[in-house]
Order: C-alpha cells, then sequence, then structure tokens
C-alpha cells in the first residue's frame, strides 16, 4: 500500500513538473551535450590509479550527496509524517518495515540512477583515451555511491520515526520570568524553531546556508568556473526558499489555529511566515555582495546590477500569495522567476 501511494505521489510531481524540465532543455539547447557528462565525472576521478584513497572516498561521498538530497526532498513522499503512528500501531516487522523503505527508495533515486546511467552512456560513446579502462571501475564506484545514498536516506527514515524526546522543564519562576519577557511574536514564530514543531524548518534554513558556502567556496577557489557557482547557488537559493515556505506553512499551521483567539491581524502569520521563507535568499544576497566584492573578477557592468535587482526579486515574486494558484501555477511561476535570475547570473562575471 505504501509502495503504490509513493508511486503515485511520484508520478503526480512528475507530471506537474515534466512540461516546464522540456523548456528549460529547449532553453538550455546544446549545453545538455556538456551538462550531461558531468554526473559520472566525479565516479571517473575517483577510480583513477593516482588519485589518492582519501580524495577518492570523498568524492564517492559527494557524488552519493544529490541522492541523498533528492530522497530527502521526497521524503513527506516516501514516508508520510501521518503515517508513523498507524505504522508503530500495526504488527510489523523490522524486516517488512526494511523492505517497504527500500521499495521507495529505489523509487526515488530512479532519476539520479537514469542520470548517470545517461552520463556513462554519452562517455561511452565518446570513448576519451583518459578513460580506458575505467569502465568497469566506474560502475563500481557508482554502485558504491547508491549505496550511500541508499543508507543516509534509510537513517533519515528512521530518525523521522524517533520519537519526540520531552522537552525539559524548567522551574516554575524561571517558566514565568520567560513567559513575561518574549513578545507574541517570538514565542509563536522563533521559540517552535529551536525546541518546538518546526524544528524542520530550523534544519532547512542550516542546510540552506551550509549549501550556498559550499557554492561560494566552489566559486572562490576555481575563479573560471565562478559563473557556474553563481549560477547553481541561485537555484539552490530558490529551491531552499520555495521548501521553506510550504515546511513552514505545515510546521506552523497548528500554531495558526491555536492562536486564533488572540489580537493578531489575519493577514499577520501569512506575512511573517512569508518573510521567513525568504531568508535564504536574503543571505545569498548579502554574500553574493561581499563574494563578488572582493574576488578578482570582471563584472559586467549592466548584468551585475540586473542580477542584484533579480536576487531580490524572483524569490519573492516566486513565493508570493501559493494558495491563490494552482500548484501547477506555483510550479510555472518559480521555474520562470529563476530562468530569467539564472541567465542573469550567468553574464555577471566576464
Amino acid at each position: 500500500m505504501r509502495l503504490q501511494w509513493s508511486r503515485a505521489e511520484l508520478a503526480a510531481l512528475l507530471r506537474r513538473w515534466a512540461a516546464f524540465l522540456a523548456v528549460v532543455a529547449a532553453v538550455l539547447g546544446s549545453f545538455i551535450s556538456t551538462l550531461i557528462g558531468w554526473p559520472a565525472l566525479p565516479l571517473f576521478w575517483a577510480m583513477q590509479a593516482d588519485t589518492p584513497l582519501a580524495l577518492s572516498f570523498a568524492a564517492l561521498l559527494g557524488h552519493a550527496l544529490p541522492g541523498l538530497l533528492l530522497a530527502w526532498g521526497l521524503r513527506e513522499a516516501l514516508l508520510p509524517v501521518r503515517w508513523i503512528p498507524f505504522e508503530r500501531a500495526l504488527p510489523l516487522q523490522r524486516v517488512d518495515i526494511w523492505r517497504a523503505d527500500l521499495g521507495v527508495l529505489a523509487l526515488a533515486l530512479l532519476p539520479w540512477a537514469l542520470l548517470n546511467l545517461i552520463s556513462f552512456a554519452a562517455w561511452r560513446a565518446a570513448n576519451p583515451f583518459w578513460m580506458q579502462g575505467l569502465w568497469l571501475q566506474a560502475l563500481l564506484g557508482f554502485a558504491i555511491s547508491l549505496l550511500f545514498s541508499a543508507g543516509g536516506a534509510l537513517a533519515l527514515m528512521q530518525h523521522r520515526r524517533r520519537p519526540g524526546a520531552p522537552a525539559r522543564r524548567a522551574p516554575a519562576a524561571l517558566r514565568i520570568s520567560r513567559r513575561q519577557a518574549v513578545s507574541t511574536w517570538t514565542a509563536l514564530l522563533w521559540l517552535p524553531l529551536w525546541r518546538g514543531p518546526a524544528r524542520p524548518v530550523l534544519h532547512g534554513l542550516l542546510a540552506a546556508l551550509l549549501g550556498l558556502l559550499l557554492c561560494l567556496a566552489a566559486a572562490w577557489r576555481f575563479p573560471d568556473q565562478a559563473a557556474w557557482a553563481l549560477a547553481f547557488s541561485t537555484l539552490l537559493s530558490s529551491g531552499f526558499c520555495a521548501r521553506l515556505q510550504a515546511q513552514a506553512r505545515q510546521c506552523f499551521a497548528p500554531l495558526q489555529v491555536a492562536s486564533a483567539m488572540l489580537p493578531l491581524s489575519p493577514q499577520a502569520w501569512s506575512l511573517r511566515l512569508y518573510a521567513l521563507a525568504l531568508l535564504p535568499a536574503l543571505l545569498a544576497w548579502v554574500s553574493w555582495a561581499a563574494l563578488l566584492a572582493l574576488g578578482p573578477w570582471s563584472l559586467g557592468p549592466r548584468a551585475t546590477p540586473a542580477f542584484f535587482i533579480a536576487a531580490a526579486a524572483a524569490p519573492a515574486l516566486a513565493l508570493w500569495r501559493p494558495e491563490t494558484l494552482s500548484p501547477e501555477a506555483r510550479a510555472g511561476r518559480w521555474l520562470l522567476s529563476w530562468g530569467i535570475w539564472v541567465a542573469l547570473a550567468s553574464e555577471v562575471i566576464v
């Protein structure tokens, strides 16, 4: 039953994004032939004889990271939170649970596996001389990478099943002083990020910060490829903003219902959750400004100001009032905003 439900959810997600992915492929055009070879490159590099063992292991872990992120992003389709109490109540053995987890993970990792196999086929057709004798080793590395991705995703599922630990109770006098010291919105919005139902939102913010730092480090370490790192960071920023908005609406829904009797504006919740979802874009804006000001690059005189204007406008427009649009319209709006933004990002560094 769980496998059928997950398959239906993933198929609906694919139908929702298929048309827009086709548009992106048509826009990229000839760049597709270049990009398609990237997924398999870390495997060939990791399996070369002159690559140190530690670097090979790090390359395999890095190659496994997109599969793990894919499983993490689809976790609600693979193991919904509302199903966990019912799963505990059923007389299921551990082997049944592991079998179901592996089944839905195979569905989730299938696009990543197919992309890598297509990349392998493209390199096999080109057959460059420096890859001679590395095909079987690279396929072994791909199998190890998939095992790392599946193992990490299984650990995430077990973490989702773990019951929350009860919060430690502070002394009564201290609780009263804290209650008097914090404001209404601090108690409703910020404290749940640390010790309440909105911890997934905090985890998403930390993940967005980590992804942004990795992109900035890649741009600084490889200045010749800085435009690619900048463009990829726009995808991370837009993706994390959209994901945080969905998580915030879900995690704060019980608090919105509970605060209905408080003297709060009807639009107060939606505006604050909207601002919370835009935090990754704000962090990215400040980080890009510092990076481009300190880096050894020549900047496009027209593209750079337009990029920073788009960096403020694109995420804000993509997330504005999602309840008024269908999922397909929201996906199209997000993709259009990001497409304009990434086109400007590719022209900033000249």
